[in-house]
C-alpha cells in the first residue's frame, strides 16, 4: 500500500503548489487513512506531518501549522531521518510558532536546528537563516544584545556561502542588524523566514500612509526617458496611464480619501530585445518618485537563483532573492523557467509557492515583475490560481518595425562614436526589412541589432586595415560603409 501513500501524497503537494488547499487537505486525510492502514510507520508519517503543516502554513492557520510539524519533528527522529530534512523542519516549526507570538518556543526550535546545523558542518550555510529568524525572535522579546549575536553569527555563516548566495544572505544579515536599535518593536508581528524585521509601511497605493514622499522631479523624468525610447508607443501609453492612476491614488490617500488599490506587479510579455529589462528599471524608479518604494533598486533574477538542487533550501534561497530586492523591484526573466511540466522532482513550484506568499506578506516592500514570451508565460500564469490575484497588469511588448530597428542601430552607432553614412543607411534599410519580413518568435529585436552593429564594425575594421588607415583618419575612422553593411548582412539574416 506504500505506492497508493506515495500517491495521494504527491497529489496533495501537486495541489497545495496549485494553490487548492480544499483538495490538497482532502488528499491528505486519504493518505492519513492509508498510513494508518500500514501501521503508521515513522519513515512514512514524518512525510504526512510535514506536508499537513506546509499547507496550514500557506492557509495561515499556524496553532494546526505547529501541531502538525511538531509531530513530523518526533516522526523523523524515530525513522532515523536526515539532518538536513531535521533541520527544515525545525525551522518550520519555528516560523508557525513566531507567528503565534510564542517566541519563546520558537527560540527552543530554532537552537535545536542550530544544533543540527552544527553536526552537519560548518560549510552548510542554510544556518544562516535560523540565526536571522533567531534574531527576530529575541528581538521581539526584547534581547537586543542577543539578537545582534544572532546576527553576527549570520554573517559569518553568510562568508561560507557558494556565489550568489553569500551577498544575498549577507545583506539580508546586515540590513536586520542596521534595523536592530533600541526601542524597535516587541510586538511587531513575526515575518515568514528569513525576512528581515518590518519597517515602517510605504506608501502604498491605497494603503496605509508611508514615510516616503512624492518627487515630482523625479517623477517627470521618468517619464520623459520613457518617451525617448524607441518605439513602444502602446508601452508608452499603457506605462503614463499606470502612473497617473497611481499618482492621482497617492494625491488622494494624501487628502484622506479612500483610494483603490493597485497591485505594483506586472507581467511582461514580448520577444527578446523589445526592452522589458530596460522598462522594468523605469517601473523602480517610478515606484520610487511616487512614493510607493522607498528605493529604485532592481534585481534581476532567472531560475538559478531562485530554485535549488535538493531538498529544504528552495525556500530559503527563493526569500534570499525576495530579500535583496525588499523596498525596491523584483525582475523575474523567462518566470516560466519556474515551471517544468512532466519534471518530477523539480524544486521550481516550491519556489513560486513561497514567492507568491512573499509578494503577498511584502506587498508594502515589494513589486514583483516577470517577463517572457507570451505562450509561455501565458501557460505558466495558468500553473497556480494564486497568479492571477497578485498580478496588477499585463504589459505587451511588440516587435520593432524595420524603421524603429535602424533607429537602434543608429543609437548604438551615435553611443559608440561611428556614423554611417548614405549609402550605408540605405543599405541598412534594405537589410532590415529583409530581417523583420524573415523574423520568427525568437527574433532577437533590439539584441540582433546590437549583433549586426558589432558585425558591421568588424568589417569596417578589417577594410580599415587593408587601406592602411592611420590614427589621423578620423572620419574614415567613424564611418560605415554600403560595403561594410553588405559584408555583415548575411551573417544577420542567418543569425536573426
Amino acid at each position: 500500500m506504500d505506492h497508493r501513500f506515495d500517491s495521494y501524497l504527491k497529489h496533495a503537494a501537486e495541489a497545495l503548489r496549485a494553490g487548492d488547499l480544499v483538495r490538497a487537505e482532502g488528499l491528505e486525510r486519504q493518505a492519513r487513512a492509508t498510513l494508518e492502514g500500514l501501521g503508521s510507520p515513522p519513515r512514512l508519517a514524518w512525510r504526512l506531518h510535514s506536508q499537513r503543516g506546509e499547507r496550514a502554513l500557506a492557509q495561515a492557520d499556524y496553532p494546526q501549522a505547529e501541531a502538525a510539524l511538531a509531530d513530523a519533528v518526533t516522526a523523523l527522529r524515530a525513522a532515523g531521518g536526515g539532518a538536513n530534512l531535521l533541520f527544515d523542519l525545525l525551522r518550520r516549526l519555528a516560523h508557525a510558532r513566531a507567528h503565534q507570538g510564542a517566541d519563546d518556543r520558537a527560540l527552543l526550535a530554532l537552537d535545536e536546528a542550530i544544533a543540527v546545523a552544527a553536526g552537519i558542518g560548518p560549510a552548510f550555510y542554510p544556518v544562516a537563516y535560523a540565526h536571522i529568524s533567531r534574531a527576530q525572535s529575541l528581538q521581539r522579546l526584547a534581547r537586543r544584545a542577543d539578537a545582534e549575536q544572532s546576527l553576527r553569527l549570520a554573517i559569518a555563516a553568510a562568508e561560507l556561502a557558494p556565489a550568489p548566495h553569500r551577498e544575498q544572505l549577507a545583506q539580508a544579515a546586515r540590513r536586520a542588524l542596521e534595523e536592530l536599535r533600541p526601542g524597535a518593536s516587541a510586538q511587531a508581528p513575526p515575518p515568514s523566514p528569513p525576512r528581515p524585521p518590518a519597517r515602517a509601511r510605504s506608501a502604498g497605493a491605497g494603503g496605509a500612509a508611508g514615510t516616503h514622499s512624492f518627487d515630482e522631479q523625479a517623477f517627470d523624468t521618468v517619464l520623459a526617458e520613457l518617451d525617448a525610447l524607441v518605439g513602444l508607443a502602446a508601452v508608452k501609453a499603457q506605462v503614463r496611464r499606470l502612473a497617473g492612476l497611481l499618482r492621482i491614488a497617492a494625491i488622494r490617500r494624501d487628502a484622506g480619501l479612500r483610494t483603490v488599490q493597485v497591485s505594483l506587479h506586472l507581467v511582461f510579455i514580448g520577444a527578446a530585445g523589445t526592452g522589458k529589462t530596460t522598462v522594468a528599471r523605469l517601473f523602480g524608479r517610478l515606484y520610487r518618485s511616487l512614493g510607493l518604494l522607498a528605493s529604485d533598486t532592481v534585481i534581476e533574477v532567472t531560475r538559478e537563483d531562485l530554485v535549488a538542487g535538493y531538498v529544504g533550501h528552495t525556500a530559503a534561497k527563493t526569500n534570499a532573492a525576495v530579500d535583496s530586492a525588499l523596498d525596491g523591484v523584483l525582475f523575474i526573466d523567462e518566470a516560466y523557467g519556474l515551471v517544468r511540466p512532466g519534471s518530477d522532482g523539480d524544486f521550481g513550484p516550491e519556489a513560486v509557492t513561497e514567492l507568491l506568499k512573499r509578494m503577498e506578506d511584502d506587498r508594502d516592500r515589494l513589486a514583483v515583475i516577470i517577463a517572457g514570451y507570451e505562450p509561455e508565460m501565458e501557460a505558466f500564469l495558468a500553473t497556480n490560481s494564486g497568479f492571477a490575484s497578485r498580478f496588477g497588469e499585463t504589459v505587451r511588448f511588440e516587435d520593432y518595425g524595420p524603421a524603429e530597428l535602424l533607429a537602434i542601430f543608429e543609437k548604438f552607432a551615435a553611443d559608440s562614436d561611428y556614423a554611417p553614412d548614405d549609402g550605408a543607411r540605405a543599405e541598412l534599410e534594405r537589410t532590415l526589412a529583409r530581417l523583420h519580413a524573415a523574423r520568427d518568435r525568437y527574433f532577437g529585436n533590439a539584441r540582433t541589432m546590437r549583433n549586426l552593429f558589432e558585425d558591421i564594425c568588424t568589417h569596417q575594421a578589417q577594410r580599415l586595415l587593408a587601406a592602411g588607415v592611420t590614427s589621423g583618419d578620423g572620419e574614415r575612422l567613424r564611418t560605415l560603409t554600403a560595403e561594410d553593411v553588405r559584408a555583415a548582412g548575411g551573417g544577420a539574416q542567418a543569425a536573426s
